[in-house]
C-alpha cells in the first residue's frame, strides 16, 4: 500500500491522517502498521451479536452470511 494517496480509495480523510499518524509514532510505515492489526485480529475468536456462537474472526463474515442473511 503506497503511503500517498491511499485513503481516497479506503477510509475517510481524518480516519487516514490519525492512522498515519499511529504509524509515525510507533517508527513505522502505515503498511506494517495496519498488517500488524490485521494478523492479530485474524486470530482472534469473536462471539456473534446475533446468536452467541464463537467464531474465528476471519470467518465472521462467511458465519453472518450464512446464519443471519437479511
Amino acid at each position: 500500500m503506497p503511503e500517498k494517496g491511499w485513503y481516497s480509495l479506503t477510509v475517510r480523510l481524518s480516519t487516514a491522517r490519525m492512522i498515519r499518524e499511529l504509524a509515525l509514532a510507533k517508527g513505522m510505515t502505515v503498511d506494517e502498521l495496519l498488517n500488524g492489526m490485521v494478523s492479530i485480529q485474524s486470530k482472534e475468536w469473536l462471539t456473534c451479536s446475533l446468536c452467541g456462537v464463537k467464531v474465528r474472526a476471519t470467518n465472521m463474515s462467511g458465519h453472518m452470511a450464512k446464519m443471519h442473511p437479511k
